[in-house]
């Protein structure tokens, strides 16, 4: 491979109960990336901040431990300066937005041999049967397609998440099955995958901010609740390079055992897969 990129990565939706699960984050050269750094951390410093995290900054009304919520005395005005510098600073930068959202239950919809299929696992495997499919592995294992799909073929891919042991193992399974069971002829470009703590590796917290935002509008969308213009503003610049982000809902699901020659039949046969008694 003659180039090579860093996607950072992270996830959203992975709590009980969620209505989406969504895998996503941001894919850029080294060079890009060194850049991105020094702003972003330009930025937390002049702020008086060590890192950012979503749940904190969003939540930060409610947070009322000022060891745990920097942003505690700040007006609304100061918060909208900080969010907004630290979006020029993705939004400047050539890092390009992938990811997946997985619908959870038009997900869970489906039996127990399509969730298979849709998570990369092959029902009858014996070593995979112990093994529930859920919608982070389906989740993660598009994030990885979307990435190698929207990067020129010549291009290596290395994969950085933030260090979470819950999610860990997860993630380098799906990674595993990926770089074996793949059949785009282009898993190849998957060079790595490694795990780091989000405060030394900044660009694990635009990648929180990208997927906590997506999770937020699209859970309001479904619920036909209001979107802000705010938060429509904040998600058009997190995905400015897209025009729309991945969506596996159930009319996608249905496109994509269509495009992998899944026929109808064929899915019957699926829907008759029992599940492993555990």
């Amino acid at each position: 491979m003659a180039l090579k990129q860093f996607v950072l990565a992270d996830e959203s939706g992975t709590h009980e109960g969620s209505i989406y699960c969504i895998v996503g984050g941001y894919r850029g050269s080294p060079g890009q990336w060194d850049i991105f750094k020094r702003n972003w951390q330009a930025v937390l410093r002049k702020y008086g901040v060590a890192e950012f995290h979503s749940n904190v900054f969003f939540n930060r009304k409610r947070i009322t431990d000022p060891d745990k919520n920097p942003y505690l005395k700040w007006s609304d005005q100061k918060a909208d300066e900080y969010l907004n510098e630290l979006l020029k600073v993705i939004s400047g930068r050539r890092i390009y937005p992938v990811g997946c959202a997985v619908n959870v239950r038009d997900f869970e919809n489906c039996s127990y041999g399509e969730r298979c299929v849709l998570a990369g696992y092959e029902p009858t495997l014996s070593r995979r049967k112990s093994q529930r499919p859920a919608p982070y592995h389906v989740a993660f294992r598009h994030m990885l397609a979307d990435a190698i799909t929207m990067t020129h073929p010549d291009t290596a891919l290395h994969f950085t998440f933030a260090l979470q042991r819950e999610y860990k193992q997860r993630a380098l399974e799906a990674y595993d099955l990926l770089k074996e069971l793949g059949k785009s002829g282009r898993e190849d470009q998957l060079s790595g995958i490694g795990f780091e703590t989000p405060t030394d590796w900044p660009g694990l917290q635009a990648a929180d901010l990208l997927t906590h935002h997506w999770y937020h509008c699209s859970v309001r969308s479904l619920e036909g609740k209001r979107i802000t213009k705010k938060n429509v503003g904040i998600m058009n610049v997190l995905t400015h390079k897209r025009n729309e982000m991945p969506l596996l809902n159930a009319a996608a699901i249905d496109r994509v055992f269509a495009a992998v020659g899944i026929s109808l039949e064929s899915r019957q046969q699926l829907k008759r897969v029992k599940e492993p008694v555990r």
